[in-house]
């Protein structure tokens, strides 16, 4: 057996935080150059003759003594501040990594704390680098002035225009950063998604992203331009120049200006939209699956954000319609099972027509009959059962089998009907006695014979026996209670002396007679009796299937309610003689 932390070592093995570092440095020198151009081609004198001097022109020369020396310090000291900040920002997440690939068990403790710096990343690297574009050219800016290189006006300008840069890179930065831990750390961390469960993490909505990126779009090179202009407000009034020079001035660094906007915001609007998209879009090719009825695809869930819940839900939901899928396989599984425990077909005895059916209202049900020969060998008697177990449904179906195999065997032994209606109960007490289930039931046998007609009732519906000569009903009543109640009961053996021909015996549960119509009333053991009656001169299968159809259409659409049983007997043998019940 394989350890877990070997298998969590070899799945980090792959894992680098290297990415971060890059971004950190690649996001800085491109920040730090969009600064140097915007100040290259800024209209203010003070600039221009820092950046070009005397000579007024870019010359190799002036490049290696004065402009590349400055270029380096800053980059180091900008590079400095972004590692050493890196890795304070990592820390919780490096130290967990490198215990599992160690192959030691992080503890909950550091890994909780890793999965939540890993969701805050994004945010804390906004603060971080503002302080960082803050911090650095207000130092630099203050160097410079104290220097005597620049006056207050124009260092505050560049330190203002370099905050604005930075703030700009920040932004993307954090939708960066947010890209790069979807790839890998978060499926690491959270492979079953939830990460809107995780307390102590900082969520922002969607809507609040987007106001926020727009925003940032739309001000920031704004404010970069009122500053220049609000400076070079000062320095005209200071030392005024040519309307010409200040208006080409202001044209070419508006131009730059234009440039540099709408490659950042491009860029910026693009991490945006990727990463709202592109998790909806998986949302949408899991939804479509389970709309072709595929249900074992999850969405990999990687921000805690409303479409982080949505997957989340999605999941619950596909593994839900999962398990329901198989359960439903289960169930026409079972119900095929149990079908099989019914009879396949009618017996054929010389006498008697029989006719049986059960319709289950869900996949399985309670319902249970059977034919029961005695004695394998001989045609002249036979044991019909009728069972309905208490609901209906899974559980039903269980006992169901269990109260088939229980007569079934019982019925290959020597006894009276009551004996082994008695024997079948002592045994069905003891499997469902803490359930509170229990069984109704009805048999009879039918002694060709001897001409007679005994029965057993435990707590269910009396079968009927129609004698068309009379055109009555007489129902057949007997005392008992339901099996699984009591083990101590014995029950009693019912019996009609002699039968006549043509006589009908119906058994059935209370499924058929109280289907009800869309108007809450039942269908009643009359209109039962009435189908039979007025057809009493069919075979069993074609009054059995015209009571059935009455009663469905009956209840119209609205289907059955419970499970429902009907055997119908037809007595053919010659003797007319009246019964004593």
């Amino acid at each position: 057996m394989n350890n877990p932390m070997n298998q969590a070592a070899v799945k980090v093995s792959g894992i680098s935080l290297m990415p971060y570092y890059v971004l950190g440095v690649t996001g800085t020198t491109v920040g730090i150059m969009v600064v140097a151009v915007l100040n290259f081609f800024t209209p203010l004198d003070p600039i221009q003759h820092m950046i070009l001097g005397q000579a007024h022109s870019l010359t190799w020369n002036r490049l290696a003594t004065f402009f590349l020396p400055r270029l380096l310090m800053v980059l180091g000291l900008s590079y400095f501040a972004v590692i050493t900040g890196s890795n304070r920002m990592l820390k919780p997440i490096s130290v967990c990594l490198s215990r599992l690939k160690k192959g030691m068990e992080p503890g909950p403790e550091i890994m909780e704390a890793a999965k939540r710096r890993l969701l805050n990343l994004p945010f804390l690297v906004i603060p971080v680098n503002i302080c960082m574009w803050l911090l650095i050219p207000a130092m630099v800016g203050v160097s410079s002035t104290l220097a005597g290189i620049l006056d207050h006006r124009t260092a505050i300008t560049l330190s203002a225009r370099a905050s604005m840069v930075g703030v700009i890179a920040s932004g993307i930065a954090s939708h960066y950063i947010e890209a790069i831990s979807r790839r890998q750390l978060i499926p690491f961390f959270f492979p079953e998604g939830q990460l809107s469960q995780l307390e102590g993490v900082t969520r922002i909505s969607l809507s609040r992203r987007i106001r926020a990126t727009n925003r940032l779009i739309a001000l920031i090179p704004v404010t970069v331009l009122l500053v220049t202009l609000m400076t070079l407000q000062w320095e005209i009034s200071v030392s005024p120049v040519p309307v010409v020079t200040f208006g080409r001035g202001i044209i070419v660094f508006t131009l730059v200006l234009f440039v540099w906007t709408f490659v950042f915001s491009k860029q910026l609007t693009r991490l945006l939209c990727n990463n709202i998209v592109d998790p909806i879009n998986e949302l949408a090719l899991v939804l479509m699956n389970v709309r072709k009825g595929r249900f074992d695809q999850r969405v990999q869930v990687v921000s805690n954000d409303e479409i982080g819940f949505a997957g989340d839900v999605v999941n619950e939901m596909t593994q839900g319609l999962q398990e329901r899928e198989t359960m439903r396989q289960s169930l026409n599984l079972a119900r095929e099972i149990q079908q099989n425990l019914l009879p396949k077909q009618d017996p054929v005895l010389p006498g008697l027509d029989i006719a049986g059916k059960t319709i289950y209202c869900d996949e399985t049900g309670g319902d249970y009959y059977d034919y029961l020969l005695p004695e394998i060998d001989t045609k002249d008697r036979i044991r019909i059962v009728l069972g309905d177990v208490s609901g209906h449904g899974v559980a039903s179906a269980l006992l169901m089998a269990t109260s088939r195999a229980l007569f079934r065997q019982r019925s290959g032994m020597p006894g009276t009907l009551a004996e082994a209606v008695t024997d079948v109960n002592r045994h069905l007490c003891r499997d469902v006695e803490d359930s509170g289930n229990f069984i109704t039931f009805f048999g009879i046998e039918l002694d060709l014979k001897e001409k007679a007609l005994k029965w057993v009732r435990a707590g269910h519906d009396p079968a009927v026996l129609y004698d068309p000569e009379q055109g009555s009903f007489t129902e057949l009543k007997g005392e008992g209670a339901a099996l699984g109640l009591d083990d101590t009961l014995q029950y009693r053996e019912n019996r009609i002396s002699t039968l006549a021909g043509g006589r009908i015996i119906a058994l059935y549960t209370d499924g058929i007679w109280e289907a009800r119509n869309p108007e809450g009333r039942k269908f009643g053991k009359d209109n039962l009796h009435r189908i039979i009656r007025e057809n009493a001169g069919r075979p069993s299968r074609e009054i059995m299937d015209l009571c059935i159809e009455a009663s469905r259409r009956f209840q119209g659409e609205a289907g059955y309610q419970d499970d429902v049983t009907l055997i119908i007997v037809k007595i053919s043998i010659d003797q007319p003689q009246a019964p004593g019940v």
